[in-house]
Formats: C-alpha cells, structure tokens, sequence
C-alpha cells in the first residue's frame, strides 16, 4: 500500500517507509499526475508545467526519463492486461499522448480523501445533521498538513491546482465555523476566528463569523472594532467599500434590538462577499490578435437582429488545428461586450481528460456569476440548466465557449432568452444545430503573417529580412500558432538573423522541435481531434503522417488501409470535416492534401502511438472494413 499527500509537503509512503523524492523535476511531474490521477495528462501539458514555453529540445525524452525513475521509485509498472481489464497494483501507464497514474486497490492520496469527506460533510448538512457534518469537516481538515504542495517549485498547472485546494480547504473551514456558530459554540471558535483575520483582513466571511460569534459573546465594541480594521484593510488594499452583507451586520450590531441574535444568525452566512451585478467572465483579449476582418464582419452580421426576433443566435467557429479558433472567438467576444450588456459567459470545454470543465462545473459557475449563492445551487445537471435559462430568459447575454466537442453539450449550456447570443468553436462541423451559422477560417494571408510577426520582433527586422520572413510564414504553414511561436522564439534572440530560424524550420524532421512549445500545442491539438474521430479515420491520421503522405485519394488511401474506396471516401469526409485534409480538384479526380505541419504532427503521433503500444502496433489491414456501414 501507497500512501501520497500533497495537503502540505508531498509525502510518499510505500508500507510504511517513507519514499525519497528529491528531483525537483520529478516531484512535480508525480504532483501533476496524482492530482489528474485516473485520467490521461498530455505530454504537452506536462512539458509546460516543467519548462513553461520556453522548453528544451530534449523535453521529450527528458519527460521519459523522470517517468522511468519515478517507476523504479514507486514500483508502479506498466501493467499487462488482464482478461478482465483488471489490475493490481498502482501503474504509471503510458496513454497515447501522455500518462497516467493508476492508484492500486489500497492506496490512499490524501486529496481524493479531502475531497470524499467534503462531499459527505456538505450532504450531512443539508439534511440537517449537523455535529455528524462538523465532525466529518474536522477531519477533513485534519488531513493539512500546511498549504497544498508546499515544497514543491510549481508551473502554472500546479500552481492553478494549489490554488483550486485551498480553496476548497476554506470552504471546508467556512463551512465548520457556521455550524459551530449554528450549535452555540462561539466562545470556542472566536480565538481561531481571531487568528483567521488577523491572517487574512480582506477576507469578509472570516471577519462576519467573529462579529457574530463576540457579539453571541457579550462583547459588542470588540465586534464593532472587527468592522472597522476589515473596512480599513479592504479601502486600504483594494480600495473597495464592504460588502453590502457586511455592511447590514454592522448595522444589526450598532442597533443592537432585542432580536439582534436572531437577526445575526440570518445575516452571518458564509462568505458575504459582494456579488457582480453583470457576469463578466471573459478572458483578457488576445494582444496580438491580427486579420480575419472580414470573418469578424461576417460573424457580426449573423448575430445581428432586433431584439425578439428569431430567437437564440448562434454561431459555430471552425478551423485546422492551429488556426486559432479560440483567439477568434475571444477577440470577437470583447467587441461584442457593449451589445450584450447584461453578462457575458466564458467557459473552456473540450474533454475533461485534456483540463477542460464538465457542464456541472460550467453551470454551477455561471450561475454564481449570477449573484445565486452556492448553497442554493442545485447538483444536477438537468436542474442547473434549467436555472441558468430562467436567468437568461429577459436578459441579453453572450456565451462563448471553446473547443466544444458534440452538439449536445451547446443545448445544455445555450441560455434561452431570444436577445441572447451563443459563440462556440469546434475542431469540427457539429452536426444538429440547423439553427446556427457556421465560419470557417482560412490559414492567414503573408501580409497577415508578416504582420504577427513583426508585432512580435519588430517590424524593422522583418522589413530588412523581407525574403526570409516570409519563407518563414510559409514553412509555418501560415497557421497563427506557428507563426506567433516562431516569433517568440526570434523575440529572445535579436542577434540571429532570420535566415538562421529559416534554415531550421526548413529540415522537415525538426521543423515541430523548432517551433518549441507552438509545436508541442499543434501536436496536442491534432491528438484531441484524433480522440474524436472514428477509429479508421484516426488510423488513417497515422498513416498519413508515418507514411509523409501529402497527397491521397480515395482509391490510395483504400489501398493503404484495405478495405473498398467508398470506405475510404467516408474517412477523407471525416477529415474534411475536421479540416486535417483540404479537397481539391484535378480533372475531374478528388484529391486530398494534408498540409505540412498537420503532416509532421501527424508522423510525430504514429511514433507516439508504435512507443505507447510496441510491437502490435502496426497499422490494421483492414482498417476501413467497417468505415462506410
């Protein structure tokens, strides 16, 4: 038995031994993949939580070695399947694309533990059981150690989880002071209460329990001393007034009738910080967002309307991997804010294997940029669709999300009011949703390259060097997310001349390592619209990649699969769809050509996939038997 925790210094304890970790390299990478445990995390996203974007050309095998060693540390072995699927032991598994960290029958991670107690406790306290719920959140509680990971040098995934736990650790502690406060124990609680502001002044839900539980006390000045240093550390560091809540108790305190504790009991909830009054969840806009007029018109112009016309507007956003769907959708977002004055709603879907929220999480955060408070918020999925469409049903709304991958999850997060608007991007054309309208974006112009560029290293540089910056636009496939990487790459080196870049990305083999973590990106990009592909469409990727193939028709393909080329046809519409493969023309005969870098990622995923799957793993024969039933 394992035992891992991260609620303070990670730990490891292997039958009661303590396992030494100290690469600090390796305990992020054991932090990441315990925390995602049971789920695949992307070579990509490993990668950026160790070296950010500026990683080394040897990342990869860099990756595999710290993975080697952690398995020798752990015994955590690949795992030979069993006739059932079953296995014991934990198992660092390689997955196609990334890893995963399978905790055996008996291992503990102190995390999942924190997380099921607090689900119970929650539970406990709704149905009215509240020194069970109080006693089940203490020892939740008792699981911290210190703040999350604490000794461990953290990337910006770690860093995001860390602050995801302690979150979550004060929703556990709020949660145990109001039902302390809730049973009478206010002596006990106001010295931790104390400690608890004094450590956090800015924090109202801290500083409205210890005015409740001194005024339960018998000592009003001292809770109405608390008011003052809470409104003089939030004027002071944020330059914000107390929250209407807070602002109510004070009054309550300084009335002091004969119902104050009644009263008191009713304002003191957790938390009572101010609500916004308008959602306004989007992201920072894209800063070197360049082109694509005429697609920003275009989407415009469908969402256009007079109020109460023909109901929800909605437009779908689609485009190769890299053509940067998602910085379109953001830009076009932010012009859009003025029109849509009463919120505007963001949410990064895609698979929850790949760090995107489920439609749960997604709701239940849009509602509470609504003002619902989260208690009142329901744990259906069914029933929080319901309340975000009564919400939106008299308002006008945005709702923009990225990378959605079926037409089911736009209807339970479309809201319902007709003045609304819904932008969402795909790697591919949704099918059921006549409603919507539909842009496609093309790979941009050299001008427009050209320009990204020179926003990056300077238009100077990229003037003086004309002829090798455009080559450079061109090896990038004129796809934004090579471009931009390219050039963030030149930004940190002014002293090579662009010819030097050039002659790099010219060597088809190092062209993906050259572009670094743009690469990395195009890689993962593909690797999730692969996921979504049919399983000859996906071998077909392979083979196309493994094979340098960049032209095909449906009689080749057939050839190279098996299988009749009417099979064939339906995995290169597949393709189309995904826009992985571009259809054209010639005499009358169908052709399909596979763009470069879309190529290069492609061999780089048969590679992966022949590593994760050894030997076996040759391409099926017969793979498109079944493609056109």
């Amino acid at each position: 038995m394992i035992r891992f925790r991260l609620l303070g210094p990670l730990t490891v304890e292997a039958d009661g031994e303590v396992v030494t970790l100290t690469a600090p390299m390796q305990r992020r990478v054991l932090a990441l993949l315990l925390l995602q445990s049971d789920s695949v995390v992307l070579v990509g996203r490993l990668v950026e939580e160790l070296w950010g974007d500026r990683p080394p050309l040897s990342a990869r095998t860099t990756l595999q070695t710290y993975v080697y060693q952690l398995r020798k540390l752990l015994g955590a072995r690949e795992p030979i399947p069993c006739p059932r699927g079953a296995e014991r032991g934990g198992a660092l598994l390689t997955r196609l694309g990334g890893y995963q960290f399978r905790l055996g029958e008996g291992d503990e991670l102190d995390v999942h533990d924190f997380e099921r107690l607090l689900a119970k406790a929650r539970t406990l306290h709704g149905e009215g059981l509240l020194e069970d719920a109080a006693a089940v959140l203490r020892s939740a509680l008792d699981l911290w150690s210190g703040p999350p990971l604490a000794d461990i040098d953290r990337g910006p995934l770690l860093d995001a989880e860390a602050t995801r736990l302690e979150e979550s650790r004060k929703a556990a502690l709020e949660l145990r002071l109001e039902i302390d406060l809730q049973t009478g124990h206010h002596l006990e609680v106001i010295s931790e209460l104390t400690s608890l502001v004094g450590g956090e002044p800015t924090h109202e839900g801290f500083a409205a329990k210890l005015m409740l539980a001194l005024v339960r006390a018998g000592r009003r000045t001292d809770a109405l001393e608390v008011y003052q240093r809470s409104r003089a550390a939030l004027v002071a560091e944020l330059g914000l007034e107390p929250s209407g809540d807070m602002r109510r108790l004070h009054q309550l305190i300084l009335s002091d009738d004969g119902d104050l504790s009644g009263q008191l009991s009713r304002v003191g909830a957790p938390a009572p910080a101010t609500v916004l009054a308008v959602p306004a969840q989007l992201p920072p806009d894209v800063r070197d967002f360049v082109g694509r007029e005429a697609e920003l018109a275009r989407v415009r112009a469908m969402l256009a309307g007079p109020d109460g016309g023909d109901g929800l507007r909605m437009v779908e956003v689609c485009g190769a991997p890299g053509i940067g769907n998602s910085a379109f959708a953001l830009h076009l977002a932010h012009q859009l804010r003025g029109s849509y004055p009463d919120g505007q709603f963001y949410a990064q879907v895609g698979d929850t294997e790949s760090g995107g929220e489920s439609t749960t999480e997604i709701l239940g955060r849009f509602l509470r940029g609504c003002g619902v408070p989260p208690e009142r918020l329901p744990t259906r999925e069914l029933e929080l669709g319901s309340m975000f469409r009564t919400w939106t049903a008299d308002r006008r709304v945005l709702v923009v999300l990225d990378d959605i991958p079926s037409a089911s999850l736009v209807r339970v997060l479309q809201p319902s009011g007709s003045a609304c608007a819904m932008v969402w991007t795909s790697r591919s054309r949704l099918p059921g949703l006549p409603a919507a309208g539909m842009v496609e974006l093309p790979p941009l112009s050299t001008a427009e390259g050209l320009r990204l560029l020179g926003d990056e290293i300077g238009r100077h540089r990229v003037d003086t060097e004309r002829a090798d910056a455009e080559r450079l636009v061109e090896l990038c496939d004129h796809l934004p997310l090579a471009i931009r990487a390219a050039a963030r790459k030149l930004a940190g080196r002014p002293q090579w001349p662009l010819s030097r870049f050039v002659d790099r990305l010219r060597d088809p083999s190092a062209r993906l390592a050259a572009l670094g973590w743009g690469g990395d990106r195009l890689l993962t990009s593909l690797r999730h619209t692969c996921e979504r592909l049919s399983a000859p469409a996906a071998t077909a990727v392979r083979l196309l990649g493994s094979r340098g193939l960049r032209t095909v028709t449906a009689d080749g393909l057939a050839a190279q699969l098996g299988g009749t080329p009417a099979a064939a046809e339906a995995v290169l519409d597949q393709l189309v769809d995904a826009r992985l493969v571009r259809e054209q023309v010639h005499g009358g005969e169908f052709r399909y050509r596979v763009p470069t870098l879309v190529s290069l990622a492609a061999a780089q995923l048969a590679a992966d996939h022949r590593g994760a799957a050894g030997p076996r793993a040759a391409l099926p024969v017969r793979a498109l038997a079944h493609a056109a039933d």
